[in-house]
């Protein structure tokens, strides 16, 4: 019996897979069980990650029809957003949160360095006794 880690198809899997074929989530899902037999995704896990696809800006996606008629076509897919989308689906999975695969918004990044020197600079300011 395979672990869980084991039987998740990966991003970079599901987008070789369906790249530039035009198909509905039941033919997608086809194809993974043809594909990878031992997977375990649901059809609402298979649905989810391809509308996250659709709203990345890294993901060049065609999304035709509505509900049970919705077709896929994937045209491109950044290396970038496969690899982030793997690291963040594993740091969300395991029981204490690695910090070190989280990833930040740029703004955030440069409030937190200039909070930062501000703390420094405040504490310089202490160790000379002048506050």
């Amino acid at each position: 019996m395979t672990n869980k880690s084991e039987s998740r198809v990966t991003t970079k899997q599901l987008a070789e897979l369906i790249k530039g074929k035009n198909l509905s989530t039941a033919e997608i899902y086809r194809m993974l069980d043809e594909a990878y037999p031992w997977h375990t995704m649901s059809r609402g896990t298979i649905l989810c990650r391809l509308h996250a696809m659709v709203r990345s800006p890294s993901v060049e996606m065609i999304k035709t029809g509505q509900g049970n008629k919705a077709r896929f076509q994937l045209i491109h897919a950044s290396e970038r957003f496969l690899e982030l989308s793997d690291i963040n689906y594993r740091s969300k999975t395991s029981k204490k949160p690695d910090t070190t695969l989280w990833h930040f918004h740029p703004t955030e990044l440069r409030f937190c360095q200039f909070h930062k020197m501000f703390d420094q600079a405040l504490a310089a300011v202490h160790g000379m006794g002048l506050a």
